[in-house]
């Protein structure tokens, strides 16, 4: 044992040392790094191909092939597309086809037309006819192929618009209702326009409230095609009532076409391949027509 003064005894060989106690943080200690940022910028473009790669490439025969092979599917792939049809827009005829190539067309030109008349001039509403382009077969298939492009009811209400002209007429023109040199006559594909029926008519039409007109003054025929053009503004087939040229020629319709059921009814609208479906009680309002007997 020591005594007063003595050292303190050192520990003994072997033993653990104790951990010394946590040191403050300075000043001067490094600052932790945050993870570094990915690196989002786009990868570098390849290195142009070495002189010799190039040279390779051109003297292997398997590129010259698969050079060859690409460059004929690309002409076949050009051919294809050539022979493929342009996108239909308003106005664009359709090939020779099938009924069901037909499609609706209101915003063509003759379309335009014919609703300019029918809904600025006459106050119809803008859904009363539908337009339908069809295919450029449709006056070389029968009613039936016809019928179907439209989508009538029947083969009886398929309808066309034809000049006729009184050839002994007084009048040079188309100024009197009554008595007009050229009417627009409206029939059925499936009925026939009978002479006598319609010279009847006329003649009995000019023949009340003081009127007066012998029949030696009515022959009716077929107006000459030239005239037809020039008084309805149309090509022959494609006739309609609405949007002629001359809008006092008077419209005669077949009351057969008054009687159909349903009513919608198709005729010619202003070109070969379009056609107009509207009910027979709207064209009698809008186109003022004397309705009479003139088929057989």
């Amino acid at each position: 044992m020591g005594g007063q003064g003595s050292k303190p005894s050192s520990p003994r060989a072997g033993s653990p040392k104790a951990a010394p106690p946590p040191r403050e943080p300075v000043a001067s200690d490094a600052v932790p790094l945050a993870p570094p940022t990915p690196d989002t910028s786009p990868a570098p473009e390849p290195e142009p191909a070495a002189p010799e790669a190039r040279a390779v490439r051109a003297v292997d025969p398997r590129w010259a092939k698969v050079s060859d092979r690409f460059a004929e599917i690309s002409d076949r792939l050009d051919a294809i597309e050539r022979r493929l049809p342009a996108p239909a827009g308003p106005g664009a005829p359709i090939p020779a086809g099938a009924p069901e190539t037909s499609r609706r067309d209101d915003t063509c030109d003759a379309a335009r037309r014919i609703l300019a008349d029918l809904v600025d001039s006459r106050g119809a509403p803008p859904g009363c006819a539908r337009f339908v382009r069809v295919p450029a077969n449709y006056y070389d298939e029968p009613l039936e192929f016809r019928r179907r492009c439209v989508g009538g009811a029947t083969v009886d209400h398929m309808c066309k618009t034809i000049v006729m002209e009184n050839t002994r007429c007084v009048n040079d023109d188309c100024a009197d209702a009554f008595n007009s040199r050229w009417y627009l006559v409206v029939v059925q594909y499936t009925a026939k326009l009978n002479q006598q029926k319609l010279e009847k008519f006329l003649h009995q039409l000019n023949n009340v409230d003081g009127r007066k007109c012998g029949k030696k003054n009515f022959n009716m025929r077929l107006a000459k095609e030239e005239d037809s053009e020039r008084l309805t503004g149309y090509v022959k087939g494609a006739v309609c009532p609405f949007g002629c040229a001359e809008r006092r020629m008077p419209v005669i319709l077949s009351d057969k076409i008054v009687a159909l059921e349903p009513q919608t009814f198709w005729l010619g609208a202003g070109e070969i391949d379009l056609k107009v479906g509207m009910s027979a009680a709207d064209f009698v309002e809008r186109a003022e027509p004397h309705v009479t007997d003139i088929t057989y």
